[in-house]
């Protein structure tokens, strides 16, 4: 594909959507590393118009969804990919339509067949799995179709797709007899592109540009008061008060009451950062902002860029709210988290799954059910405790019509009145006792007010207090008919007679106020209706989209691990209908936004709006004491990335805090160990791994288990390392040996992740491999600041690096002033002075072809002692 002139850089996409960009590639397009090359310039950080502003991720936003599907595309050998069984076209009635229509039936999913398609994916379609991109564009010998999957049928493996060419779908003969098969190979998942395409191109249901005016260019506006309200006396007394029960330092409340008191104006928007870096609280500052917000009853969406960090500060607000809560669990439907079922993973968690959106959803259809929900139970209990004999002449008639019909079968037993009546009355208590609880609980408090509410909490009660008291089958009939005046039963059954008295006054009431609850159609219905009328809405930033069809406003944007995101993704919940004010949490010297193509990483296409309102001097409002680090492990790290601003919280400082759970000075709370022997190699995928460290992690990990075992002591362990092919090498020599993050009931745990998967976590023992050998110059993607940062800041009490100190020193100049501090402190330790990790590094030389055979023999002469240890050295 020729490139086009600087001048002409801008394509026309005003009427494009991005899939008909992607359609029109041709492989070689795709393989063409170049394709936008010349498109792509720098985002500047300020705009002078909303339309300049999203024009400039345009090209951008192109550029890195054609570097995701090239990298599948150089590694599609190793896609995922489904047999079709079948292919139907679907008649469309829109003949303007570009596109083909296509419903397919799938083969069930097999150990070399497993992929699992999605809405969003884009697929090839192609006779033969590919081994090379190339081979698709073999017309001849295998036909391909680009398409994507628009619905998904998981209990029929079906699915929908859209494709800019007809598929010739033929079970034909193979070459090598026999059908030849067709297969779907999954490229990329196109949603969040697609999504940010549409705020760009402002097809978005919102169309509110207020913020994104406010973002074009950063003033003094963003977060002082306006006139009208600077002398107006506000609730910050109130506040205070509230947050005064929250157990806030005094950064995070002026963060908190800052941000509200932005929010009370009514007279302009404003966009508030608050900056929180490692170990600071930002979580808990968020949960009791969101917590504040909540007992303002302010309409708020919090976002996030993962669903790991959208449940954390969900979780984190529902255990403030239901701590806080008076009455049972109602007002817990004023909250709503939504998002996908499998990749959220909720079922382990109770209290995420009573606000998340799809369990409620099902406990609101089984609640409204107008044949078998809590009006019919109630009403069924109703009619029970009032005409008992009518219910039971009834059960008799239809057991005796099924036993007649039944003549030659073993006939039906026929309970007795106090057998039938007692069955019944416990069926029907436990339905409605559930029924009306979650109804009170999953009802937003718009429509469950709290003297309603506690009417049906007062149903519960006396219903469970007449099944109490009830003393058994022989005495039912004349509790429910009022006949026994026996001396020994008065008591009770008058007890009774007034309880049930009072309990069918206090349903009646309950179901004529409840007249005014909604009947919903179906399940969409109840999904609207949840989200419109929730008070706090969590969801990642990209799920946001759905709130834009809502029929209701949102009044304040949170958007947690805000310097995690993309600016130009940001764009989709900052266009919602009715937002005046945002709030964005994060702290930019940390990860930024993954970005795939290295033309986009010179264009700041990974620049967060957080970053970038920060590099124009917009205030931010510190959290400035951190509570995770021992202070011999953040003195670095607080020097060389926040200007020594953080103080170290009381609880670090304690001599409790100090632990040291191996011996010897190498262990101690921060320590560099100095590997000069490894190698670095590279795996299929050009990832690198040192099997050294590898080998050392492991010793220290097993020494780690024993002590853990030893001392009956909790330790919890994470192995941090920049490279994919260093984790699985990790976590291959580690197997099922010591337990995961699952292993509730074990006192120790491993964790072993990248750098980019770390972040937000922390362990007791921080191990970092480096993945550095003695010939090799650079540590690639640790050598960032953002990576070294959150390397760095994981560990509780121990943090211990290990990695070749000289090639650190040449490859970064973090890591050669992190060396530098770490000998300066006497935390600087060669591994081969531990006897224990020298013959581990030995062994692994020798396994490893890395070790002459002399070499070998003087290290197995040392180890029987023949030799002195002041005449034998490791090797170099």
């Amino acid at each position: 594909m020729a490139t086009t002139s600087c001048s002409s850089r801008k394509p026309e996409t005003k009427d494009l959507e991005l899939i008909d960009v992607v359609f029109s590639w041709s492989v070689d397009d795709v393989l063409n590393k170049n394709l936008y090359r010349d498109k792509v310039i720098r985002i500047p950080e300020t705009f002078s118009s909303t339309a300049d502003y999203t024009k400039s991720f345009i090209d951008p936003l192109l550029e890195e969804t054609h570097a995701e599907l090239l990298s599948t595309m150089e590694l599609i050998s190793r896609a995922s990919t489904r047999e079709i069984l079948s292919v139907s076209r679907k008649i469309k009635d829109d003949k303007s339509s570009k596109y083909y229509f296509y419903s397919m039936e799938l083969k069930t999913t097999s150990r070399n067949e497993n992929y699992e398609p999605e809405v969003g994916d884009l697929i090839a379609l192609t006779y033969g799995k590919p081994r090379f991109a190339h081979d698709l564009s073999r017309a001849n010998e295998s036909p391909y179709v680009i398409a994507l999957v628009q619905w998904v049928d998981e209990v029929n493996e079906a699915i929908k797709i859209i494709s800019s060419n007809p598929i010739l779908f033929s079970r034909k003969e193979s070459n090598k007899g026999g059908k030849s098969m067709f297969f779907a190979v999954h490229l990329m998942n196109m949603t969040t592109n697609t999504r940010i395409w549409k705020a760009l191109h402002s097809r978005l249901d919102g169309k509110n540009m207020k913020i994104i005016n406010k973002v074009l260019h950063s003033d003094s506006k963003g977060t002082e008061r306006c006139s009208h309200c600077c002398n107006k006396d506000n609730n910050s007394s109130d506040l205070k008060e509230v947050m005064s029960t929250l157990n806030l330092n005094a950064s995070q409340q002026r963060a908190v009451l800052s941000c509200i008191t932005a929010r009370e104006c009514h007279h302009q928007e404003s966009v508030n950062l608050i900056w929180g870096p490692p170990g600071t609280g930002k979580t808990k500052t968020v949960g009791c902002l969101l917590f504040t917000l909540w007992k303002m009853r302010c309409r708020t969406l919090t976002c996030a860029p993962t669903n790991s960090a959208v449940k954390e500060v969900a979780a984190r607000l529902v255990s403030l709210v239901r701590s806080a809560l008076d009455n049972g669990t109602y007002g817990v439907g004023d909250i709503v988290l939504y998002g996908n079922n499998e990749r959220m993973k909720i079922d382990g968690s109770h209290e995420l799954n009573q606000v998340f959106l799809e369990h409620r959803i099902s406990v609101l259809a089984s609640c409204l059910s107008p044949t078998y929900g809590w009006r019919s139970n109630a009403e069924s209990m109703i009619h029970l405790l009032k005409y008992p004999k009518d219910e039971y002449d009834s059960y008799l008639n239809t057991e005796k019509k099924e036993n007649d019909e039944n003549r030659n079968d073993e006939k039906r037993m026929i309970k007795s009145f106090s057998e039938f009546i007692t069955k019944r009355f416990n069926v029907l208590e436990e339905n409605l006792t559930t029924a009306v609880r979650n109804l009170y609980t999953h009802m937003p408090t718009s429509f469950v007010t709290l003297e309603l509410a506690k009417k049906m909490m007062k149903v519960i009660s006396l219903i469970q207090s007449i099944g109490t008291l009830v003393p058994g089958n022989d005495g039912i009939q004349n509790i429910l008919e009022g006949a026994d005046n026996s001396k020994k039963k008065t008591m009770t059954l008058t007890k009774i007679q007034v309880m049930r008295k009072e309990f069918l006054r206090v349903l009646d009431q309950v179901l004529c106020q409840t007249v005014s609850f909604p009947k919903f159609r179906d399940e969409q219905a109840i999904r609207n209706f949840c989200l419109e009328k929730a008070c706090l809405i969590f969801c990642t930033v990209s799920s946001s989209i759905r709130l834009h069809t809502l029929k209701t406003n949102i009044e304040l944007l949170v958007i947690d691990e805000a310097a995690q995101l993309k600016e130009c993704e940001s764009l989709i919940p900052l266009q919602l209908a009715g937002l005046r004010d945002v709030i964005l949490i994060g702290d930019e010297k940390q990860l930024p936004a993954t970005v795939q193509s290295k033309i986009c990483m010179k264009a700041e296409l990974g620049r967060s709006l957080f970053q970038r309102l920060v590099m124009l001097k917009h205030t931010t409002h510190l959290l400035n004491i951190q509570y995770r680090m021992h202070p011999m492990i953040s003195l670095f790290p607080n020097k060389e990335f926040y200007n020594k601003k953080i103080l170290d919280g009381p609880n670090v400082k304690e001599r409790s805090y100090k632990k040291q759970f191996l011996k010897g000075k190498m262990f101690g709370q921060y320590s560099f160990i100095h590997l000069a022997q490894g190698e670095v190699e590279f795996d299929e995928t050009k990832s690198k791994k040192n099997m050294v460290e590898v080998a050392v992690v492991i010793e220290l990990v097993t020494k780690l288990h024993k002590e853990s075992i030893t001392k009956n002591q909790k330790i919890s362990v994470g192995c941090i390392t920049p490279y994919k092919a260093q984790v699985l090498a990790i976590q291959g020599k580690l197997g099922d040996l010591y337990g995961t993050r699952e292993a509730v009931e074990s006192k120790f745990s491993v964790n072993v992740r990248t750098v980019d998967g770390f972040q937000g976590c922390e362990e007791d023992v921080i191990i970092i491999s480096t993945v550095t050998g003695k010939r090799n110059g650079s540590i690639g993607f640790l050598s960032t600041p953002q990576r070294a940062n959150v390397a760095l800041t994981r560990a509780r009490h121990c943090l211990w690096i290990l990695g070749n100190g000289d090639t650190l020193m040449r490859s970064s100049p973090i890591w050669k002033r992190l060396v530098t501090d770490a000998k300066a402190r006497c935390c600087f330790h060669e591994g081969n002075k531990d006897k224990t990790l020298d013959q581990v590094i030995t062994n692994n030389l020798i396994k490893h072809g890395n070790l002459s055979k002399r070499m070998a023999e003087m290290s197995l002469v040392k180890e029987v002692g023949l030799i002195s240890s002041s005449s034998s050295k490791a090797p170099s």
